[in-house]
């Protein structure tokens, strides 16, 4: 496939809005994510920290190799993210180049809500790095019909084979546990719809998509939402053109970059449990269901509507691992310790990555046309 690039008059209109983009982007927006953060475990240390129970964990070479497992895997994460969006984008970026830009995905992500990610921001910041228009958003609605599609297809498998304890520690039904079940129903209700929606939009019917929002735009009462709709009409049938063609492999190499980076995600969670907590059980079946439970969480987690989670995560961590482990203090460490490297990491490398790729898009603005 040829590697082309877009030029000034063929961008996405997406750049219109690129002030806006990039103010989501300023460092300042740290604060109230690392704020939330850290007030939940002020909370947790306050109301259920045991110092006697900390004091038992033994921070001994094999609880320190599972850490580091922990770390390896979020590593290889990022190299499967990486290495999805180098396949999604035609192998026109280097390894480099496509490490950097999920920096910057994982970065914007962990600024906005769970339910909002980094998609859209993505549209803005792969139109900046010069990607043709039609492979800008097919990278992006295909990454995120792949990630939708992870929960969508597995969840069912998972709940068929744990039912209500994967939701709760020791829960029996779904109605002991109404909270938790309606926020994780509502929310895989919610990712399924939009899920089938995107499929549909991309791979069925893509013509459609760009009817039915151009005739949502013409509602007296969406007029505010109207150039958006347009554009995002234009963006479904770019992406859909440029998937149309594509071979198995493409397909597969985008399938396996998704597991393999969501995968790794969860089994992280694994290692560190193991670390904090010896005693936890290392056979298969045990950390299947720890695995399974992690997936719930993350659909539930998925409705808080704070950036990243923050907050949130924290709490309902603890909550959801207080079958495995011997306190509430020392789950509130397992919390930290895993925040610690899968959110508060990524904010700080996009604080050492973000403020040079944003000068640099500046620069290349202000400079001369030749």
């Amino acid at each position: 496939m040829q590697k082309t690039s877009l030029t000034p008059d063929t961008q996405s209109p997406l750049d219109t809005e690129g002030q806006s983009v990039l103010r989501s982007l300023r460092i300042s927006r740290m604060i109230l994510p690392v704020t939330l953060g850290l007030a939940a475990i002020g909370y947790l240390i306050y109301t259920k920290f045991d110092a006697e129970q900390f004091r038992s964990i033994r921070w001994s070479a094999q609880a320190f190799g599972w850490m580091a497992g922990a770390l390896g895997l979020l590593v290889i994460r990022h190299f499967f993210y990486a290495f999805r969006l180098r396949t999604l984008t035609g192998d026109v970026f280097s390894w480099r180049k496509c490490l950097q830009l999920m920096v910057l995905w994982e970065f914007s992500a962990a600024l906005t809500p769970t339910n909002k990610g980094g998609p859209f921001v993505m549209l803005f910041v792969l139109t900046r790095e010069r990607l043709a228009a039609g492979r800008t958003a097919a990278a992006v609605f295909y990454a995120m019909v792949c990630d939708a599609g992870f929960f969508v297809l597995s969840l069912p498998v998972l709940l068929a084979v744990y039912g209500p304890a994967m939701l709760y520690p020791g829960a029996k039904t779904f109605e002991e546990v109404w909270v938790a079940s309606g926020v994780f129903f509502s929310t895989y209700a919610f990712m399924c719809s939009y899920w089938c929606v995107l499929v549909f939009f991309l791979f069925i019917k893509p013509r459609y998509a760009k009817n039915a929002l151009g005739w949502l735009a013409r509602r007296s009462f969406l007029q505010k939402q109207a150039p958006r709709l347009l554009r995002l009409g234009d963006e479904f049938e770019l992406a859909a053109g440029e998937m149309r063609g594509q071979s198995w492999t493409y397909h597969l190499r985008v399938i396996i970059g998704t597991l393999g980076a969501w995968t790794c995600k969860f089994l992280m969670i694994n290692c560190l449990l193991i670390a904090i907590v010896p005693t936890t059980p290392i056979d298969g079946v045990t950390q299947a269901f720890v695995y399974a439970r992690m997936v719930a969480m993350f659909i539930i987690m998925a409705a808080a509507p704070t950036p990243g989670g923050s907050g949130v995560a924290e709490v309902l961590f603890a909550t959801l691992i207080a079958d495995f482990v011997p306190a509430a203090g020392v789950a509130m460490v397992v919390a930290l310790v895993w925040r610690s490297m899968a959110y508060y990491g990524y904010l700080l490398l996009g604080a050492f990555i973000v403020p040079g790729w944003v000068a640099k898009m500046l620069k290349r603005d202000e400079a001369p046309v030749t």
